[in-house]
């Protein structure tokens, strides 16, 4: 097997075997794994991903018609078979954090909250806990490596190891960005250092783990503490107890608590509208977010109740939601009538 390397211009070669020409092919399968020219990883994650969105879109389909409410055996049906088909030759490429991959839980969790397009990837992943699938990759990919380690992986598995680690020392030697070092900026993420590793024993790995499912909740909160598009989160940390409560027949009520959680029922902190379509559908004067809506709107003070406690783990405040949701109706009906 022969890669050429990244970029620059190489000669047209020839290959022969038994008298006739082998076809030299940009990339090609074998065992389920994309290779290419130039060794790298990028055509299978995108083949692992189209797989798994179509995947995706079908347990989706069936949670809707079987589970409706029930977050809980959604999120299963996720991580049994989508990532199932998403992590396959993850030992290869596992260390990397892919903004592709992730992207492909984030849909999913948007999917069964029934949120925006636009929602936040951060926002949804601290409603529902989730942690980035990076956590998950890294540690997987380590666990193989220690497997091999040990030599129970095979002789050519092993080889591979070592010549990777090679690589790896090389771009360090030549002063590579840090980017490149995959298996380095896990470890470093973690806190971790090659030495130490060896000092930690039988459950590094699992304890390296724990490490950066930390860092991803503090990377996740502050993000959430930080946003522009959905100010009022800060006010909404804590575990959702009115996901985990739903029944399954209570869809419709678990996505208008999580639309309103998530931002979604306001515009005024959608940064990319006009200020003209940022403004209360209700009163139009002030920008629309919660805290208008509950304690400034003139059109909720003649027509509804105002100073509601909103925005609860348990779910309080939605009948709040839905006066708010049903005077929206009445006010477009009625500047539609002038």
């Amino acid at each position: 097997m022969v890669f050429r390397n990244k970029g620059g211009r190489e000669k047209e070669r020839f290959w022969w075997w038994g008298g006739e020409r082998i076809e030299e092919v940009k990339e090609y399968k074998y065992l389920g794994y994309v290779m290419t020219k130039c060794g790298g990883e990028k055509e299978h994650i995108r083949e692992r991903i189209r797989r798994a969105r179509v995947a995706m879109g079908w347990i989706w389909s069936y949670g809707e018609r079987k589970f409706k409410g029930d977050v809980k055996w959604k999120l299963k049906l996720f991580d049994s078979i989508v990532k199932g088909i998403l992590f396959y030759g993850v030992e290869v490429w596992g260390y990397r954090e892919w903004k592709e991959v992730e992207a492909v839980q984030e849909k999913y969790l948007k999917w069964i909250l029934g949120l925006d397009r636009v929602t936040p990837g951060y926002i949804v992943r601290e409603e529902l806990k989730r942690n980035k699938l990076r956590v998950e990759t890294g540690w997987r990919a380590g666990r193989f490596e220690e497997k091999l380690e040990k030599g129970k992986g095979g002789e050519i598995g092993m080889k591979c190891m070592v010549e990777k680690r090679k690589e790896e020392r090389e771009k360090e030697r030549c002063e590579w960005p840090r980017e490149s070092l995959e298996r380095g900026k896990y470890l470093w993420r973690g806190g971790m250092s090659e030495l130490a590793m060896r000092e930690w024993g039988e459950n590094k790995w699992e304890r390296l783990r724990e490490r950066d499912i930390e860092v991803d909740e503090q990377e996740r909160g502050e993000e959430a503490r930080r946003s522009r598009s959905c100010k009022g989160y800060e006010r909404v940390n804590g575990l959702p107890r009115y996901i985990w409560g739903c029944k399954r027949n209570e869809g419709k009520r678990l996505v208008r608590i999580a639309r309103w959680r998530c931002g979604n029922e306001e515009r005024g902190n959608r940064y990319w509208m006009s200020e003209e379509e940022r403004k209360c559908r209700l009163c139009g004067r002030e920008r629309e977010t919660v805290e208008h809506l509950r304690s400034e709107c003139d059109y909720v003070r003649e027509k509804g109740e105002r100073g509601v406690d909103v925005l609860n783990e348990d779910g309080r405040g939605i009948g709040w939601m839905k006066m708010i949701e049903r005077l929206r109706k009445e006010r477009e009906r009625e500047r539609e009538k002038e």
